[in-house]
């Protein structure tokens, strides 16, 4: 049996917060009441530092920069929508 946690799509960031991140692997109900879950393992991120955004429409991307103890990690969203984040 494996472990559904629930992870968040679009939220916004707290640089007095911690977050993991994890791809979501479900989605239960219709926009704008999704809740997403993944039963993938949370990577531990650390505290969020700053956003990025670039492009338009099909060619747009955005990322979040997260810090842990100096140790800087950035997550690029995938174009499928399936990066998900859960704070502390």
């Amino acid at each position: 049996m494996y472990m559904e946690t629930e992870v968040f799509r679009l939220i916004e960031f707290d640089t007095t917060k911690q977050y993991f991140f994890a791809l979501k692997t479900r989605t239960e109900g219709k926009w704008p009441y999704e809740k997403h879950f993944t039963t993938n393992s949370l990577q531990y991120l650390g505290c969020y530092k700053s956003s990025a955004r670039w492009g338009y429409g099909d060619q747009s991307g955005g990322s979040e920069t997260f810090d842990d103890n100096g140790k800087q990690t950035t997550i690029i969203y995938d174009y499928e929508g399936c990066s998900c984040f859960k704070p502390i």
